[in-house]
């Protein structure tokens, strides 16, 4: 065999492969050294550039070619397979694949019949090399690694059937609605607890019950499917991955209907207030599944139902959620899926813990929903039965639903969105307007940002800049010192303490720190004069990178009074997550947040539920748009306090932001504008009012280094005559 230059310049454009006509085809397989070939594939059957592309060795043996010379036919198929390799890119725009675009497996000698699939494509089910090297195609698949150790076909493309995912979605809808009907029956039906006690368990009987744990339970749940939803929203098949959501939680919660109707099982505890109710007519019973069914079988939304216990439909759900979770994001991320399996178990045992339901129900439950899955995703990976008549008749929505994706679904991310050039441009002019021309460097810096935000901040410290604006240079009615120092071993010492001027109360506290940073570790010691004594332990970076773990204790030695609390954050690229859990014996608070960027666009969540009260207590949303000399942020507080703060630094001494919230009810509005101007490297000036007419001023100077003096002044602009205006002084010390 021979190669030239031409060849190399011909089969190296991968543009000029769509004109070739049947004299460069020709021309190709000359220098190819298929001269025997020209007449047969150029002159009678006329293949120009496209269909040579495309051509397969089960078109070289079959008719109308049948080509009889075997090395003939693997020497041209090499040939083919290193064209398709360089023109792979027009292969895929034909909706082909340069490894495997023509039927395999039968295709050796012409036998057997090609099936159909579902979108009109023929091909057939491979079942492996044959003795006439009709497995030569396979063997010769070019394959990519994703970082979860799946492999992606080079070329391959996975149609998201979006009909397909909206018929997933209306079925499990469906069976949500029908088993919430079946609730309300087998409620009609749920044993006497008089005649019918509970069944012996040995955990329940060993196990005390814990009120709140099955509001802790459906907690867990919470997390995961809000962790599940930001994975399913940056997804590339997002729609793959719903319909496969939709399809195997419908499946399971049907068998549930079944189980729970055939059999009804004895209350599991006496504190279950249980008793056979009749709803009277039909339109009652839907009245009542209606209810069951809008507030999803959580008690959180105020649902109670009694006899649904085999199997667990919160089990179902959390193990549900955390395989897809675990499946669906790469090999590497040991925190998400260490997190999401922590969620499961500990969700599975705070409903044991609640007595909420029989261990076997748990059980049966996990056993159920993990096998469906495994077994589900072992076919759709192997495409082992998707084409096969048998899999038509044994797993029909199976069939329906995986019959156009070719293998395992790779771990790709994308965004959701399109880039919102337009709202850039709208925020730049709106900021522009509000702060009176002097901001024109807003709008230029808007336009022109299109760095990533590398890790967006934490919930807290949303519109941090303009808070600083606002709150940091002053002391009104104050008179602070300030002590930092650090030992020669590392050891950090802090002190503070202030006078109110108005109660004369004076307020202290001393802090110690000592950082291992070898291992991570942070140690922290607080005391204060309220006689409160801290100790916090923080772990960062050594779980897993981004990640701190903090253990916080407080004890009182005057009351006796101890208070625990456990803080987790994670941050990378992208997302900022928060969760921290308030110990109490009355039942644990748990705070979480979550912040989400891109481009500089932040989005963010705040929640906190009391277990002991099994009630929201904070619902609070943020969104953002962040530069390097711009801030825009807007919050929504429990959906009454509405608020939005606007920074923005003019120049390399001036600093500026605008506050504005309102409240509902009450129509209170506050508003506010502060600026702060660095006269030099070491002094500043502060100023701020607001629209109930108090001006407050600051000045900040740098004595010497490690020296700073803070004077600070607050003047009642409606009543400057009758006193009442506040001064402050502050003294900084650091060595």
């Amino acid at each position: 065999m021979r190669q030239s230059q031409s060849e190399g310049d011909m089969a190296g454009s991968q543009t000029s492969i769509r004109r070739w006509t049947t004299k460069q085809v020709a021309r190709w397989l000359r220098e190819e050294g298929f001269c025997d070939y020209v007449d047969l594939l150029c002159n009678k059957h006329r293949l120009d550039g496209l269909s040579l592309l495309t051509l397969s060795e089960y078109d070289l043996r079959s008719p109308p070619l049948e080509l009889q010379v075997l090395g003939d036919i693997k020497r041209l198929m090499v040939s083919l397979r290193r064209l398709q390799k360089q023109h792979a890119d027009v292969l895929e725009e034909l909706g082909l694949t340069c490894e495997g675009h023509s039927p395999l497996g039968g295709g050796g000698g012409g036998g057997g019949s090609s099936d159909w699939l579902c979108n009109g494509d023929t091909g057939r089910d491979y079942e492996g090399p044959s003795g006439n090297g009709g497995g030569s195609e396979h063997q010769y698949h070019q394959c990519h690694q994703y970082s979860n150790g799946k492999h992606k076909q080079q070329g391959r493309r996975l149609d998201p059937e979006y009909w397909k995912t909206v018929v997933s979605s209306v079925y499990v809808m469906f069976v949500f609605g029908f088993t919430s009907f079946v609730m309300v029956i087998v409620h009609e039906r749920v044993p006497d607890m008089r005649t019918y006690p509970p069944l012996p368990d040995i955990f329940l009987d060993s196990v005390p019950r814990i009120p709140w744990a099955f509001a802790m339970a459906e907690a867990c749940g919470v997390i995961l499917c809000n962790i599940w939803l930001v994975v399913l929203l940056l997804h590339k098949h997002r729609s793959i991955l719903l319909r496969r959501l939709c399809s195997l939680m419908g499946t399971v919660f049907m068998l549930r209907c079944v189980t729970m109707f055939v059999t009804s099982l004895s209350v599991p505890g006496q504190h279950l207030q249980c008793s056979g109710k009749i709803y009277g007519d039909m339109w009652a019973k839907l009245h009542r599944a209606v209810a069951i069914w809008s507030g999803f079988g959580m008690s959180l939304t105020g649902v109670h139902t009694c006899g649904d216990y085999m199997f667990s439909g919160h089990t179902v759900v959390l193990t549900m959620l955390n395989f897809f979770v675990t499946e669906y994001t790469p090999r590497n991320w040991n925190f998400i899926h260490t997190l999401s399996w922590v969620l499961n178990l500990f969700g599975i045992f705070f409903i044991l813990a609640a007595h909420e339901h029989y261990s076997i129900d748990v059980f049966i439950a996990f056993y159920i929903t993990t096998r469906l899955f495994l077994y589900y995703h072992t076919l759709a990976n192997t495409r082992a039965y998707q084409q096969s008549r048998r899999a038509r008749i044994w797993f029909p929505m199976f069939s329906f639903f995986e019959c156009n994706v070719n293998g395992p679904v790779p771990n790709e991310y994308c965004w959701p969105f399109t880039k919102p050039t337009f709202m850039k441009s709208t925020v730049a002019l709106t900021a522009a307007s509000v702060l009176a021309g002097n901001f024109y460097s807003l709008s230029v810096s808007c336009l022109l940002y299109s760095g990533k935000m590398a890790v967006p901040p934490s919930y807290g410290d949303l519109g941090k800049s303009a808070k600083d604006i606002f709150n940091k240079g002053y002391g009104f009615g104050l008179v602070k010192l300030d002590v930092k120092t650090k030992s020669a071993n590392g050891v950090e010492f802090k002190t503070a303490g202030s006078s109110n001027t108005d109660t004369s109360k004076v307020n202290g506290n001393l802090e110690t720190k000592y950082k291992w940073s070898e291992y991570g570790l942070t140690f922290t010691e607080k005391w204060n004069t309220d006689n409160t004594l801290g100790t916090e332990i923080t772990v960062e970076d050594q779980i897993t990178k981004g990640l701190k773990l903090t253990f916080d204790t407080t004890f009182s030695p005057n009351t006796g009074k101890k208070s625990g609390k456990v803080k987790t954050a994670y941050k990378r690229e992208y997302v900022n997550l928060g969760c921290d859990v308030d110990f109490d014996f009355a039942g644990p608070t748990i705070h979480g947040a979550a912040v989400v960027g891109y481009e500089g666009w932040l989005a963010g969540y705040q929640m906190s539920f009391d277990t002991a009260k099994s009630k929201m207590t904070q619902n609070n949303f943020a969104v953002g748009y962040k530069t390097g000399d711009f801030q825009l942020h807007t919050n929504v507080n429990d959906g009454s306090e509405f608020g939005g703060s606007i920074y923005q630094k003019v120049s390399d001494k001036l600093e500026t932001a605008v506050n504005l919230a309102w409240t509902a009810g009450n129509n209170s509005t506050r508003f506010g504008i502060a600026a702060k101007y660095q006269l030099d490297s070491s002094a500043s000036l502060s100023a701020k009012v607001n629209n109930a007419s108090l001006v407050g001023v600051g000045y900040t100077q740098t004595l010497r280094p490690g020296v700073k003096l803070t004077l600070s002044a607050l003047v009642d602009g409606k009543n400057i005559n009758a006193g009442g205006h506040k001064l402050g002084l502050g003294l900084e010390l650091e060595a």
